[in-house]
């Protein structure tokens, strides 16, 4: 029996992390055909989410945390990915957010996939059938230029049409193991993009659903002009278009 390690990243996140391992452990229990593990990524969040994971810990088996100083969305996808595969030794790792913008419903559908042979597995707002809900319309531009301009245009990166979705599955063996993440040097949300691209070097095994994305109802985003995470938000957004262009010098090298 395969084992699946779910990763999930969260600072602020008391009003979601409830809600969100519950439908974890239904669907854990749902799914027969893998061992399914969740791992929370905690920045020590101030709201107590961690408090929160803590009492289902004591409950669950199946439910881990590493907590840590905050140091942006990339380094708390490292260290999840990194202890996944180095410690609980997942055979495929899940990634998602805790906002709901991506529902954990089509995670049958997902390792369904990789069991067929697919080495990724993306949820795509971009491809015939995907969309997104609940935008306003600088969120929809900012997507747009980082998505559709810096990704694809500058990059060049077309194996995937949803560059920056967490919603993610992804084989171990011969995939995630060749990928050194000490030396995945990206601090913020530009990592979901930067991975994508490494995992195309790697295999072409991969396979993009369409999905509906929901902007979130309960808790903060933090890809905003918010002053809590302007500058948070505006590091990242230089790190990213440093990444498209430092991509688009890789493939050029490549060829």
């Amino acid at each position: 029996m395969d084992k699946v390690v779910i990763v999930i990243p969260t600072y602020n996140e008391a009003e979601n992390i409830s809600l969100l391992l519950d439908q974890l452990l239904i669907l854990s229990r749902a799914i027969r055909k893998f061992s399914i593990r969740i791992l929370i990524v905690d920045d020590n969040s101030p709201d107590h989410t961690g408090d929160i994971v803590h009492r289902y810990m004591s409950k669950y088996k199946n439910i881990e945390m590493l907590s840590g100083e905050k140091k942006g969305l990339g380094k708390a996808m490292v260290r999840g990915y990194t202890y996944a595969i180095g410690k609980l030794k997942a055979d495929i790792v899940v990634t998602n957010e805790a906002d709901f913008g991506f529902d954990f419903k089509h995670l049958p559908l997902m390792l369904d996939k990789i069991s067929e042979g697919y080495d990724v597995v993306v949820a795509s707002r971009h491809v015939d059938g995907g969309s997104t809900s609940g935008w306003t319309i600088t969120r929809r531009l900012n997507h747009w230029v980082a998505n559709s301009l810096f990704a694809t245009l500058v990059a060049g990166v077309n194996q995937v049409k949803d560059h920056n979705g967490a919603f993610r599955a992804i084989r171990v063996k011969g995939v995630l193991d060749k990928i050194n993440f000490d030396k995945l040097e990206v601090t913020g949300f530009g990592f979901f993009f930067f991975l994508i691209y490494r995992l195309t070097r790697i295999t072409d095994k991969i396979y993009e659903f369409p999905t509906k994305f929901t902007f979130r109802t309960r808790g903060e985003s933090k890809v905003s002009f918010n002053k809590k995470y302007l500058f948070t938000y505006l590091r990242d957004i230089v790190e990213y278009i440093f990444l498209s262009f430092k991509i688009r010098l890789l493939r050029c090298r490549i060829k």
